[in-house]
């Protein structure tokens, strides 16, 4: 019964430590806590991404972009403008739902859309605010009919996002 505790514990604490390895942008003003086991690497265009392991000839991802806008851009207007991008950008595209939600403390809009890049057709849950100037917009990417497993992992790194200023 002790081993047993003590596994436990051991356990709990390399899970707790696992979990408290977020990644800080200072110069964005952000912090967020990747999915354990996912990379970091580099995207052109966002802040920054992280990748799972590959799932057959796709890696689901999850990447930050931090965008500055317009004086006086709302959240409305953020959202308009993302919906219309998504029709232009996103070839087969189709808006699943759009629901209000919070993002670092803020109001934001979530949008869960699918579409075609290329040879996949991809899974795509898109969550974002506008705060000081700024757009602070999170994607999660999957292959079409893995969302189950991308959605509690995309909601972990959504909770975990902080706005530092």
């Amino acid at each position: 019964m002790t081993k047993l505790l003590a596994l436990s514990l051991a356990g709990l604490t390399v899970l707790g430590s696992a979990l408290a390895a977020g990644y800080r942008n200072a110069e964005n003003g952000f912090s967020v806590t990747p999915p354990s086991g996912w990379t970091q690497m580099s995207v052109p265009g966002v802040t920054v991404a992280f990748a799972d392991k590959p799932q057959g000839n796709f890696t689901p991802n999850l990447n930050v972009a931090v965008q500055p806008l317009p004086p006086g851009m709302t959240l409305a207007q953020y959202h308009a403008l993302s919906l219309d991008q998504v029709g232009k950008l996103i070839t087969d595209s189709k808006v699943i739902s759009t629901r209000a939600t919070t993002l670092g403390g803020a109001a934001a809009n979530e949008t869960i859309f699918t579409g075609r890049q290329g040879e996949y057709k991809l899974y795509f849950i898109s969550t974002y605010t506008v705060k000081g100037g700024k757009a602070y917009l999170i994607t999660a990417t999957t292959r079409q009919g893995l969302q189950a497993k991308m959605t509690p992992v995309n909601a972990a790194f959504i909770k975990s996002f902080k706005i530092l200023r």
